[in-house]
């Protein structure tokens, strides 16, 4: 029998080599809990490491099935242990003996194995890893996922890129034409009926008739191969702020977010930071109602306004006024990831990885030793048979 080399040994039954393809994922992980920068870590190598993944997987699955149906599975070369027990038979007599407790041996005679589901569990696992990354990778190949913020008024065509405000696409990502264009109808505010508010759309394809559906949050409309959904209603007015004696401090939009917990009545908070001043924006739609917290040199004003009632509000030394506001959706729009086939790939390489625990191998190594034989064994059945 040829021995395998190191490398091939390495790449084809080591579990430790497995570990390098970790390296990347707990650094991406690291960098995101501890605030951190890892050099020359990101999607894209977190996309290369897992095809690479992929790749080692589709390997081991390839050689683990070539061995299933022969009667030596594992192979004299995979991970031989030191060590061993002396037996006062002859290698004849024990290799007789182990055959007739199942063992099978190569065509040596100086190892043996039985045929166990463990095997059967490996080969899940590699073949569940395979699943689950190669259509993970795929899917991230031809990712699209992009964003954008619509409010009421003309039909927004989804399908031109230069309509989103972030945009994310794989390397093998194709142009959405496929999309349609899309009107706002309405926009619901936070009610009982719908706690986290909702959008009213109107989806205008090429050819066909309109569609009407209401967008909720993490409640995707499905179209083709696209998710469409609403992630929560925005709010962006202009703040001015002046000194007394018109001195502007501040003039920008404010994107004001949905609070997760109301402070008091208002359900949208937004940071603003100038030069000079600083501070956050608070909103009640139901009354238009904005309340402004102004921090400049560690001192704090506190003023309310009604947008499009008061058209300024003079708070300590400042002047404060929202002469515009936008309102919008933000609304996403993604590529449908087959996670079914993940979630089916994950649980197969857990079934495999159960198998594999609960299921030891059986192997048995013999070397003629005097007029005994020298034993080396993974599991303990080849020891039992042996010994009285």
């Amino acid at each position: 029998m040829n021995p395998m080399s190191k490398p091939s040994r390495l790449i084809l039954y080591s579990p430790w080599f497995l570990v390098v393809f970790l390296v990347v994922p707990i650094a991406i992980i690291l960098s995101l809990t501890l605030n951190f920068v890892v050099p020359f870590v990101g999607p894209r190598w977190l996309l290369a490491n897992n095809i690479g993944f992929a790749l080692l997987a589709a390997l081991r699955l390839a050689w683990y099935l070539s061995r299933v149906g022969s009667g030596i599975r594992y192979g004299a070369e995979a991970r031989c242990p030191t060590g061993g027990f002396d037996c006062q038979l002859p290698a004849a007599k024990a290799r007789e003996l182990l055959a007739g407790a199942g063992f099978r041996f190569a065509a040596d005679g100086g190892y043996g194995e039985k045929h166990d589901l463990g095997y059967l569990g490996s080969t899940l696992v590699y073949g569940g890893l395979f699943l689950l990354l190669a259509t993970g990778s795929w899917d991230n190949l031809r990712q699209f996922a992009g964003t954008l913020l619509d409010g009421m008024g003309p039909a927004t065509k989804l399908s031109r890129l230069e309509s989103y405000r972030s945009l994310v696409m794989g390397p093998l990502a194709a142009r959405p034409d496929s999309l349609p264009q899309m009107r706002i109808l309405r926009q619901i505010l936070p009610d009982s009926s719908y706690p986290k508010g909702g959008t009213e759309i109107s989806l205008i394809p090429e050819q066909g008739q309109p569609i009407d559906t209401v967008l909720l949050p993490t409640e995707p409309f499905r179209y083709g191969a696209y998710d469409i959904y609403m992630s929560k209603l925005v709010f962006e007015p202009e703040i001015v702020i002046k000194t007394k004696d018109a001195r502007t401090l501040f003039d920008g939009f404010v994107k004001l977010d949905p609070l997760v917990q109301k402070r008091g009545d208002f359900g949208f908070y937004g940071m603003f930071q100038g030069q000079e001043v600083g501070g956050g924006g608070y909103y009640q739609p139901e009354k238009s109602l904005m309340m402004a917290v102004i921090t400049r040199n560690g001192r704090k004003e506190v003023t309310e306004m009604r947008f499009q009632v008061d058209q300024q509000v003079a708070v300590g030394d400042y002047l404060l006024s929202c002469a515009k506001m936008g309102q919008w959706s933000e609304i996403n729009v993604v590529r449908r990831r087959h996670l079914g086939l993940i979630i089916l790939g994950g649980m197969v390489a857990l079934l495999g990885l159960a198998l594999r625990v609960a299921i030891r191998p059986q192997r048995v190594w013999l070397e003629e030793a005097g007029g005994g034989c020298r034993v080396a064994t993974v599991g303990s059945q080849a020891q039992r048979v042996l010994t009285p």
